[in-house]
This record gives structure tokens, sequence and C-alpha cells, in this order.
């Protein structure tokens, strides 16, 4: 049985209150917070994901001390809580499980949607665009 290991990144975005979302992204595990500054809207956020620890990618659980155990969290509503308004952030996620199984996927974020594509559904709706060609999966 092997592991899967991601990597992910998220675009830079602008952020409502700075320190809330500090505060926010000190409570991510396995990411460390990326910024650039831009000449004309100031100091932009975003985040490294998965690099840090056991490559999982996008979290989707945090370690409650209270309780010894993961909470589950949605990195995507929370991080959407944050954004300024007309605003949006995009996070990109690639990682396998040795070479049986490529996973990827793009996730965008607005103050009021979070959409996603996979890279599977990307190739679902390329091949039936093409005719729906013969062809395998990539996995196995």
């Amino acid at each position: 049985m092997a592991n899967y290991y991601a990597t992910a990144r998220t675009s830079y975005t602008k952020v409502k209150d700075e320190e809330k979302f500090k505060e926010w992204a000190d409570t991510v595990p396995d990411s460390e917070v990326i910024t650039r500054e831009d000449p004309n809207e100031g100091m932009l956020y975003g985040f490294m994901l998965g690099h840090l620890g056991d490559g999982a990618g996008v979290p989707s659980s945090r370690y409650n001390e209270e309780a010894g155990d993961g909470d589950d969290m949605d990195f995507y509503a929370e991080f959407q809580e944050h954004l300024e308004p007309g605003w949006a952030v995009t996070v990109m996620e690639a990682g396998a499980q040795k070479h049986a199984y490529v996973h990827g996927y793009c996730t965008v974020i607005t103050a009021d949607e979070i959409e996603t594509m996979t890279l599977g559904r990307y190739a679902d709706e390329t091949l039936n665009a093409l005719g729906s060609p013969k062809h395998t999966e990539c996995q196995e």
C-alpha cells in the first residue's frame, strides 16, 4: 500500500483584515503564509500547503489539543471568510499515490462561490468534446 503525497499552493489575494487573517492562518496545519507587496493593492496573501509535514496538500482537519484528536476543517470556506470583496483566490493541488493515482484540481474561491475542477473532470469533458475517442483512465 502506498501513501498519497500532495503539494498545494494558492494565488495571492487581498484580505479584509490582515490581523484576523494572520490569526486564522496560524491555525492552518502544514502551511506557510506567503506574501507579495503590490504597488497598487498593498499586501497580498496566500499559502503554500502540504510541504512542511506529511505532504497531504490542502488540510481537511486540524489538531484539537483539548480533545486530543483532530477536528474537521473546511479550508476553502474558512479562507472565503477572509477575502476582500471583489477578490478571488485560486487553490491548486497535485499529488499521486506512487504513479497509480495521479490527482490534481483547481479551486477558485470568491466571496460568494467556491468552484472546483479536477483533472479527471477536465479530461472527461475534453474527451467528450473530441467525440469520445477510445481511451483508458490514468490509474492503476
